[in-house]
């Protein structure tokens, strides 16, 4: 299970990126990330839905592990309104965190048993386990306006599942980086963290919408200190069923048991 680490938001970085309008369809690829920035925003405007799976392999006080993941996110304008994501390890344990609105349930295999009866943990509103602006992902309106402020290039990106694709990619230097349940958080702001690079690559369809992403986060420790916390972690998220009706709703009552935090 992610350490539970916080960093500052990024909002005012998020909200001083000026958006231009897409490029007409007849354009073969965007040459910037800002056609795909408009695009992603649109599916949150319109309460789209979104699918994916990914793989992570992370470093971590020497142990390099590997884990895979699947889930769902629903879309508002505000971000992610809820999500179901369940992470599986290298010993086929299992960790689900679904969230909605400001509610977050767990099912824990590895570290958290259940009493008899209940299927999910009440975790409340807790930063550790929300969507927010500071999470390095490919469909993250805040990352993207961090990578779009900073030298990116654009080739042909072959396809992905079949769609057609322009591969858009670039590297970042933060101030902060730190883990929660949702993934990695950067800062851009100096506060106590070790910060350190983003190499990111992002594979963009026609409709400017991201099929994958591809990133190697890597912490700027001493070479003394590179197996006393995190070293590097590398992602590969695939995006599917852009659009998608779905649903994502709390468990019902009787199946949750109280926080034991």
């Amino acid at each position: 299970m992610r350490s539970l680490r916080l960093l500052a938001p990024v909002a005012a970085l998020l909200a001083s990126t000026h958006l231009l309008a897409a490029p007409p369809a007849a354009a073969a690829r965007p040459e910037s990330l800002t056609p795909v920035i408009a695009a992603v925003k649109r599916q949150f405007a319109s309460k789209s839905g979104v699918r994916f799976t990914a793989k992570s392999v992370e470093r971590l006080v020497g142990i390099v592990t590997t884990s895979t993941s699947s889930g769902a996110y629903r879309l508002t304008a505000s971000g992610v309104s809820a999500s179901d994501v369940t992470e599986v390890d290298e010993e086929g344990r299992r960790f689900r965190l679904r969230t909605v609105g400001r509610a977050s349930y767990t099912q824990d295999d590895r570290y958290d048993p259940l009493p008899k009866g209940k299927k999910w943990r009440a975790r409340g509103y807790s930063p550790n386990y929300q969507w927010k602006d500071d999470l390095v992902d490919g469909i993250n309106l805040g990352f993207l306006a961090l990578a779009a402020a900073q030298d990116h290039s654009a080739t042909d990106g072959g396809t992905v599942e079949g769609t057609p694709c322009t591969l858009l990619r670039g590297t970042v230097t933060v101030a902060g980086l730190g883990t929660t349940q949702p993934g990695v958080r950067f800062s851009t702001e100096e506060g106590g963290f070790t910060g350190g690079t983003i190499s990111w690559r992002l594979w963009v369809g026609p409709d400017r919408l991201p099929r994958r992403f591809h990133a190697v986060i890597t912490w700027d420790n001493a070479p003394e200190e590179k197996d006393d916390g995190f070293d590097y972690i590398k992602q590969n998220k695939i995006y599917r069923d852009w659009g998608a009706g779905f649903t994502i709703t709390h468990p019902p009552g009787k199946s949750v048991a109280p926080d034991n935090w």
